[in-house]
């Protein structure tokens, strides 16, 4: 006796059957009809005389208390831990690279010597005593980030999964920076040097960060137009 294969309208109705229990991303909702439908043919072959839904209900009870949850946890794992690898992979070429290192000791060494030369000069924001230099620094970055954030919540990066999912990653890294940033008045040579040379630091890591940031986010649109690809209705259920 040849093997139950489910139809397209079989299939359909999988989807709809996932979408009903909260699952709405395409790609999340794909990740779980493979495995469901797997189950549900089983269950059609070993019971000849099993309707669609009652398949669908025993397939669903074996996947336990959870439910669909428990694949959608293990893909999340799954893809963030690529797209970890991904950020760390880019890191790792801006420091390894000579004239990418070389552009780092540049933009530290020059952040350096800028928060360096407007402490000595008094070089301070009249109201709230602040390196006038580390505040344009610090608004910079702040720019960059709102920059980022808008272009990321577009409406069309809220429709890809992989886009959230990389978008979680070092995202705490910026208000770190924001806390530590030194930007007040300095009473010592000492206090001078350390806070410049702190300064720089975090410069460096703000651009290390942005461009890994940027090569992760690049990684994850191509995951979504791949994914789209093969499956070109943004309706999932269709």
């Amino acid at each position: 006796m040849d093997k139950v294969k489910l139809s397209q309208e079989q299939l359909k109705e999988l989807r709809y059957f996932i979408y009903k229990r909260g699952f709405r991303e395409p790609e999340v909702m794909m990740e779980i009809l493979d495995h469901f439908a797997c189950k549900v043919e089983d269950k059609l072959n070993s019971k000849p005389n099993i309707s669609l839904e009652e398949a669908m209900k025993e397939a669903h009870n074996e996947f336990g208390y959870s439910g669909f949850y428990s694949i959608k946890a293990s893909l999340d794992v799954f893809t963030r831990r690529r797209y970890v690898i991904e950020y760390r992979k880019a890191l790792k070429k801006m420091v390894v690279k000579p004239l990418r290192l070389i552009g780092l000791l540049a933009i530290g060494v020059g952040s350096y010597f800028a928060i360096h030369w407007a402490y000595i000069n008094n070089m301070y924001d009249s109201y709230f005593e602040y390196n006038i230099v580390s505040m344009i620094l610090l608004l910079t970055m702040v720019f960059i980030e709102v920059s980022k954030a808008i272009i990321l919540y577009s409406k069309r990066s809220r429709k890809s999964y992989y886009l959230d999912i990389a978008n979680t990653i070092n995202y705490t890294g910026f208000f770190t920076i924001w806390i530590c940033f030194p930007l007040s008045v300095v009473k010592s040579e000492k206090q001078l040097m350390i806070y410049s040379i702190w300064g720089a630091l975090i410069i460096v890591y703000f651009v290390l960060s942005t461009v890994a940031h940027y090569k992760m986010m690049s990684k994850a649109y191509k995951d979504y137009e791949e994914f789209k690809s093969f499956h070109p209705n943004e309706n999932p259920l269709a």
